[in-house]
């Protein structure tokens, strides 16, 4: 049912505003669910569009919840689509560091042990499965070569909660890896902490 005195009250009162949240939001959830098809990373998206709803509603030009729900979804495919770019851009980067790693030479000019045996398309998959909280401080550590102070003051947190961080991240990302294949063994001497 069509309410455009929703969309008019919605401007000013946080009660209308939930009632079009309400109408709103399982919608957006599966336009984005089967946009992403990541149901926890589209609930994130979901998120956003309506923070962003919510915060230019006032200043919104239109009158009827036609208007409101052309706009609503112009908001949340542009949220897709940013988040899509982002990945996307994230995975070629992940890739390309991944390709160079194979063939570069550490900060002293010579290959770590094990670096040309890893399985570099299987680490940066281990590595895109953490969250971007691990993911950061495994990066900050072994490709950045940061302390543990360093990345503290980067991720807002101690230098012990983030070597206890480091440790579990450290010890999944060895349960994902065969311990008879080679590419566990180059990963485990080149993740030694």
């Amino acid at each position: 049912m069509i309410d455009d005195d929703l969309v008019v009250r919605a401007k000013t009162e946080r009660a209308a505003f939930g009632l079009l949240y309400d109408r709103y939001h399982l919608v957006v959830t599966r336009y984005c669910v089967r946009r992403l098809f990541d149901r926890t990373i589209a609930e994130d998206v979901v998120s956003d569009v309506f923070l962003t709803v919510a915060s230019k509603l006032r200043t919104f030009p239109g009158q009827t919840e036609t208007d409101f729900r052309r706009w609503l979804f112009r908001i949340a495919t542009n949220a897709v689509n940013a988040h899509l770019r982002q990945s996307r851009r994230r995975r070629e980067l992940w890739e390309a560091a991944a390709r160079r790693r194979q063939e570069a030479p550490d900060h002293a000019g010579a290959a770590r042990p094990g670096w040309e045996t890893l399985d570099w398309p299987a680490v940066y998959q281990a590595v895109l499965e953490l969250d971007e909280r691990e993911q950061t401080i495994l990066t900050l550590r072994f490709f950045a070569s940061c302390s543990h102070e360093e990345i503290a003051e980067v991720v807002d947190a101690s230098p012990g909660a983030v070597r206890t961080a480091l440790s579990r991240t450290l010890a999944r990302l060895r349960e994902k890896f065969n311990p008879t294949s080679s590419t566990d063994q180059a990963l485990r001497t080149f993740l030694k902490d």
